[in-house]
């Protein structure tokens, strides 16, 4: 269900106009949206941008940036940064992975862009080319604070430190079912960021992946105290209880995020995906009954729910 965690989780300028002699040309144009402008010059450009800032329209936002390219004034990373966090946000994979690596071309060590690369990269499912960036972020922060090796046990950070590619070093790790250097990594990203939820609730599903619930119940109730609003932490949480056999308790965390019935709905969901097919009717039929309207979605399930252990015991 949409709120069970079944799987792992995750600048502006200015200046005087002047065509740009490296303009890149390997970001394909923006259409632009209806009564957008093509600027002629850098403060048109730039008013471009902060117009599509203030309508808050991505599109517009993207073609404002890419016009910027054209002129000299701008500082072509972080025009390409913005872009590449903006494609992101439209699901244009493609186009902010060719943004990210604009920039990596012209400074192949810019940071930055090395772990939005590598961010980008895990979410594309291309595990072996992210964990090389994220390997080679966290090494260069080492030599920045004079270490001699990254080592995910014995990590030296400062605030400056690049937390989210320790988080998505750990998130690789639990992929390749590494729980112990998984949890490694997100202690690191802990001693940069120890009050960020996400963090406490990724370390808490390493371990509930690992079977060692006392501990996975530890971090996901520190996620769930710090930020008691984080869906994620109550349905990792919610999860963890069911598997640990603490049913009731398991409801009660869903509830906080979700209705009674889609509560129940969601508990019976996992228990189906458990083959629990009894135990998983009980949930389904509980739901339709805490439902004060018809619950089709529950009703479909349960019907599921029956086929599938009619199936099983054939």
């Amino acid at each position: 269900m949409k709120h069970i965690a079944l799987a792992l989780t995750l600048a502006l300028l200015s200046g005087c106009a002047a065509m740009s002699d490296d303009s890149d040309t390997s970001m394909p144009a923006n259409t632009p949206g209806a009564g957008a402008i093509k600027p002629t010059n850098g403060k048109e450009a730039q008013m471009l941008i902060a117009q599509s800032q203030t309508s808050g329209d991505i599109d517009a936002m993207v073609y404002a940036y890419t016009q910027a390219l054209a002129f000299r004034e701008f500082d072509t990373t972080d025009i390409y940064l913005n872009i590449a966090r903006l494609e992101r946000q439209r699901n244009n994979n493609s186009r902010a992975e060719q943004a990210y690596r604009n920039v990596l071309q012209k400074d192949k060590n810019q940071q930055q862009a090395k772990e939005g690369l590598a961010l980008l990269l895990i979410d594309m499912k291309r595990h072996n080319e992210a964990e090389t960036l994220l390997k080679e972020v966290i090494a260069a922060d080492a030599a920045r604070l004079g270490q001699a090796a990254a080592t995910p046990e014995n990590c030296v950070t400062d605030s400056s430190s690049p937390w989210r590619s320790y988080n998505g070093l750990g998130l690789l790790a639990d992929m390749m079912e590494q729980g112990t250097a998984a949890r490694a990594y997100y202690q690191c990203a802990l001693q940069v960021q120890p009050g960020l939820a996400m963090l406490h609730t990724n370390l808490g599903f390493s371990y509930y992946l690992q079977g060692e619930y006392p501990q996975a119940e530890r971090a996901m109730l520190r996620a769930v105290n710090q930020q008691p609003e984080y869906e994620r932490g109550w349905s990792n949480l919610g999860l963890l209880y069911y598997r640990w056999g603490r049913h009731s308790e398991a409801l009660m965390a869903l509830r906080k995020i979700m209705p009674q019935a889609e509560a129940l709905n969601d508990l019976g969901y996992i228990a189906m995906m458990e083959g629990e097919y009894d135990i998983a009717q009980s949930f389904f039929q509980r739901a339709i009954d805490a439902s004060p309207r018809y619950y089709p979605k529950a009703v479909e399930n349960l019907n599921q729910a029956k086929t599938m252990q009619s199936a099983s015991n054939r």
